[in-house]
């Protein structure tokens, strides 16, 4: 928490005032019981949702596809961001209790799983784009150990951004005693907040401009029926955006010195911070929904999986025919 710091020419005023840091116990009391409620929810949702797709695509599908490799990294991904929201919320009710090492290694744990699951969404968007707008060249892009390579650079990657977040990240008092896990210089957190707010700008203009690209290649052709690919695109887009962009101005607006020491705007950030936050973090639980199970091939495997299997079998072998006659539509058909 920032201190105010008064004028030194200001002679007639009484500096004690300014120089008390922000009471903010309710805040924090609405931070620990918001944080683990949500938190918790999230963790079993993603966890939940993930671990069914990783089941599908292992029972009823294989890693020959490019879009399966994506998919299948894309959930291991959201897996791994998820799973220290368990230990971030015990930290917001109980103060970090785990011990210095622990915190680097979560630390860097949900750095890796946040950044690599915007790139990895970023990655596949843009395999869609040349799939469907430039089906020539998707061609010589189909062997699937490209998509490993790719995902091998994404993990690479990750772990270059999540760097800072290992060595700088600390076990501190705050001024009331309350264990924090964070960093322990302003300047890597700042750093940080940047090099996060880049990233989304970035995945977010690419993600944009693939699908403005995909649905003017696919409106003209048939616009009945790419009725369904067209609203499923704005919606991927649209969920992306609200759940990250509001995450990302508040992320820079706390950065702003003069915003934290005034108590009131600090408090308000503060509060809208752990709203906006969630809802950033729930986007690994509609990652599933949004990427996979909304798919005609994935819809149809659940209901093999929670049916009667001779009730698909037709269905089964009708589909696997149908995905060999269309096999150029084959990574398109999340769809």
């Amino acid at each position: 928490m920032m201190e105010t710091t008064a004028n030194a020419s200001d002679t007639n005023y009484d500096y004690s005032e300014f120089n008390k840091p922000c009471e903010k116990h309710i805040l924090f009391e609405f931070g620990a019981l918001f944080t683990a409620v949500l938190n918790s929810c999230i963790f079993v949702a993603a966890l939940i949702g993930n671990t069914l797709v990783l089941w599908i695509v292992a029972k009823y599908e294989n890693l020959s596809s490019i879009t399966n490799i994506f998919i299948v990294n894309l959930s291991i991904t959201d897996l791994v961001f998820s799973s220290v929201l368990p230990f971030w919320a015990a930290y917001h009710w109980f103060g970090w209790i785990y011990g210095e090492p622990l915190c680097k290694v979560m630390s860097a744990i949900f750095s890796v799983g946040f950044y690599s699951g915007i790139i990895s969404l970023t990655s596949m968007t843009i395999y869609r784009y040349v799939v469907v707008v430039h089906p020539h060249s998707a061609l010589r892009t189909r062997k699937p150990w490209k998509g490993v390579v790719v995902c091998l650079i994404i993990w690479l990657t990750s772990l270059l951004m999540a760097i800072p977040a290992v060595i700088f990240s600390e076990v501190h008092p705050d001024n009331d005693g309350f264990l924090k896990c964070d960093y322990a210089d302003a300047t890597w957190e700042v750093f940080s907040t940047y090099q996060q707010n880049l990233l989304f700008l970035i995945s977010f203009a690419i993600i944009t401009f693939c699908y403005v690209c995909i649905l003017r290649t696919l409106l003209p052709s048939r616009p009945q029926r790419n009725q369904k690919t067209v609203k499923l695109i704005l919606t991927i887009v649209v969920v992306f955006f609200l759940s990250w962009a509001p995450y990302n101005i508040l992320m820079f607006l706390k950065s702003i010195d003069h915003l934290q020491t005034d108590c009131k705007i600090s408090g308000h950030l503060d509060y809208a911070m752990y709203i906006c936050e969630k809802v950033a973090f729930s986007h690994c639980c509609l990652n599933p929904v949004l990427y996979a199970l909304v798919g005609i091939k994935f819809r149809r495997h659940l209901k093999q999986m929670f049916y009667r299997p001779c009730i698909f079998k037709e269905q089964s072998s009708n589909m696997r025919v149908n995905s060999q006659d269309n096999l150029h539509h084959e990574d398109f058909s999340l769809y």
